[in-house]
């Protein structure tokens, strides 16, 4: 094995050095990534970050190599449910459009994903909210509340549904019943007005005692979204697959558990999930390396 890309920064007075080395033939994708820095992004200030964000996005790293090095800066990160809203103008939600100092698991993969496509700062704030919200209107009925029936649908243009492609005929068929309204109202917001309208929601999962047949098609960087068998909501959890120098797999998420981000290898993962009679199975959505970013929105500020 043979380190071909190392590079070094010196940011926020800290060296922080990335390198990318060739894995073995068969192990799927061929890069990992080492990241070290003695400061993470929950410990940094925003012209820091900034500068995170410049140096990263001026030079040759793909994006498999961004989400991979972003995701380790996050490691640590404290959990927090719920942590970003609307904003102090919000009607309902008014907790902040962008927080590095806490994450939940969705919050985690969308602020990581914002700084993988961004140049600076103010761009991943626009990027995080055409992420985070149905054409970028940073509204609570617009935002992507629901995974596989809201945000996976209005980033198409970024993520890309590939548990079939990955799993095959192992793949089963869910459906359920996906209601706006009545999760508002779970989260003490009633009568909410501007939601789309319930729906009939299909999806094809793959079954969790063959999570581990697929892992010589990761690549890495893949979201891995949790699917629950509870009625009316598809995701349980969500977070990011990491492939490790000695070609393992790691599942890189915000636990609620372990409050705070962190690494669990895919074997480990895979026996929780056995235990655990709530959760079905696994759906796969890769990072477009094709993406374009959509049309500027008239709100997309910084606030």
């Amino acid at each position: 094995m043979s380190i071909f890309y190392v590079k070094t920064f010196l940011l926020a007075g800290a060296l922080l050095t990335i390198s990318f080395a060739q894995l073995p033939e068969g192990n799927g994708e061929s890069l990992f990534n080492t990241t070290t820095s003695a400061q993470k992004l929950h410990q940094l200030t925003t012209p820091e970050i900034d500068d995170y964000i410049k140096a990263l996005s001026q030079n040759r790293f793909t994006l498999a190599q961004k989400i991979a090095t972003y995701s380790y800066l996050s490691l640590g990160t404290p959990y927090v449910q719920g942590c970003l809203g609307e904003g102090s103008t919000g009607n309902y939600d008014k907790d902040p459009l962008i927080d590095f100092n806490k994450v939940d698991c969705t919050t985690f993969c969308e602020q990581i994903l914002a700084l993988s496509i961004s140049k600076d700062y103010q761009d991943a704030f626009r990027n995080l909210q055409k992420i985070r919200y149905r054409n970028g209107i940073k509204q609570f009925t617009s935002r992507n509340h629901f995974i596989l029936a809201d945000w996976l649908p209005n980033n198409r243009w970024l993520l890309k549904d590939v548990t079939q492609e990955k799993g095959g005929p192992l793949c089963k068929e869910m459906v359920k019943d996906i209601d706006r309204s009545t999760f508002a109202a779970s989260l003490g917001y009633d009568n909410v007005k501007g939601f789309v309208p319930p729906q009939v929601v299909s999806i094809y999962y793959l079954p969790k005692h063959h999570l581990l047949t697929i892992t010589s098609e990761l690549k890495g960087s893949e979201i891995m979204v949790l699917i629950t068998t509870r009625a009316g909501i598809f995701a349980a959890h969500m977070g990011f697959i990491i492939k490790n120098e000695d070609g393992s797999l790691s599942f890189r998420h915000a636990s609620r558990i372990n409050k705070k981000v962190i690494d669990e290898p895919l074997k480990k993962l895979s026996e929780r999930l056995s235990m655990d009679e709530q959760l079905a199975g696994i759906v796969l959505l890769a990072v477009r390396d094709d993406y374009r970013i959509p049309f500027e929105q008239a709100n997309d500020t910084l606030q």
